[in-house]
């Protein structure tokens, strides 16, 4: 069986639209504004409710209205904007984040639905600008860190990276997605204990959030407890028959306590549903060969071989294995020549 190598790759949530009313700038609204500028934060607040139903049509009228009663209300331009951006308009959405920008420079959600807007556009550098600004004026909310590490990691700025993983660990976190985005940070922090913490209480709090169990899963197949990770495995299998990998996890799990008729069986599951990964062929054929199936074992590592394996000596080697297990020493000899330096005992000792 390959080991997994664990790289700085983080996955984080893909950047969402922030969506919410900001009772406190509106509350001040009230307070102070005309019977005109109180119906603009009527209609503005419908806006948001509208949103929030899938109305976005209604929405993006209600925000009309607002801007008419009170054209410099920032938050108006934001929400239309956002709804925009929802719909793929990506044009409009920008005019109207800008125009929110420019009329207060202090709505920091417009520079978080903006860099969405510019991530969707292919604009990098923009997207971070937003949200460097965004880190600035919101510096509590996780989010933003782990958008802007997402960016981070893909562009290889690894000190920066790193940096925002350490602000990330130390931040709170209050939804299920935001405990599992954290607990990805804090695995690749080595942070195993914090790691499996974030990821029980994001599942203590969203129970059928069946991805948190397939990480958790994943990362207590890292660390070692293979037990627990078979019990969220077959949780998040139930409703993802279609994921090769969730697969190839729990039968390396079976694997390491040595059940390898299980592991043989769930890798056969990965290959249907991926039938060209060299590493499922590599690995099932170790199985069988504990399994003293040879014949199965011979025709995994060949398939390993023609799909380009990455240790493809160790490929030959094992074939070689197998095929001298079959009785035919020729071939067998023939693949531990091309194994190299790795099938040189075996040579020495069966090819003389």
């Amino acid at each position: 069986m390959e080991t997994k190598v664990q790289s700085l790759q983080v996955t984080v949530i893909t950047l969402q639209l922030y969506m919410m009313k900001l009772v406190i700038s509106l509350s001040l609204m009230l307070l102070v504004g005309t019977a005109t500028a109180q119906d603009a934060i009527t209609y503005y607040n419908g806006g948001i409710d509208k949103f929030e139903e899938g109305n976005m049509l209604g929405a993006i009228k209600d925000f009309d209205s607002a801007i008419v009663h009170n054209p410099k209300m920032a938050e108006a331009y934001w929400g239309r904007g956002s709804v925009y951006a929802e719909l793929q308009q990506f044009d409009l959405a920008l005019k109207d984040l800008n125009k929110c920008v420019k009329l207060d420079p202090g709505v920091g959600d417009a520079f978080y639905n903006r860099a969405y807007v510019f991530m969707a556009m292919g604009e990098q550098q923009k997207a971070l600008n937003d949200l460097n600004m965004y880190c600035i004026l919101e510096p509590k909310d996780i989010n933003g860190f782990l958008s802007r590490l997402d960016i981070l990691v893909k562009n290889s700025m690894h000190e920066q990276a790193f940096a925002d993983m350490e602000t990330i660990s130390g931040l709170e976190a209050n939804a299920p997605g935001e405990y599992v985005q954290r607990a990805r940070v804090k695995f690749l922090m080595k942070d195993t204990i914090g790691c499996i913490a974030d990821l029980d209480e994001g599942i203590k709090l969203a129970p059928t959030f069946v991805d948190a169990y397939y990480l958790r899963g994943k990362y207590n197949y890292e660390f070692g407890y293979y037990n627990k990770a078979l019990q969220d495995l077959n949780i998040y299998l139930l409703s993802n028959e279609t994921d090769d990998e969730a697969y190839m996890i729990r039968g390396e799990c079976f694997a390491r306590q040595g059940d390898y008729s299980l592991a043989a069986n769930d890798y056969t599951q990965a290959i249907a549903i991926n039938d060209k990964n060299p590493v499922y062929y590599f690995d099932r054929g170790f199985f069988y060969i504990q399994l003293e199936e040879y014949e199965k074992a011979q025709k995994d590592f060949k398939k390993a071989i023609f799909y380009n394996h990455s240790d493809i000596r160790l490929a030959y080697f094992n074939l070689g294995i197998a095929e001298y297990r079959l009785g035919n020493k020729e071939d067998a000899c023939n693949y531990w020549r091309k194994s190299e330096d790795l099938g040189m005992d075996y040579l020495n000792k069966y090819c003389l």
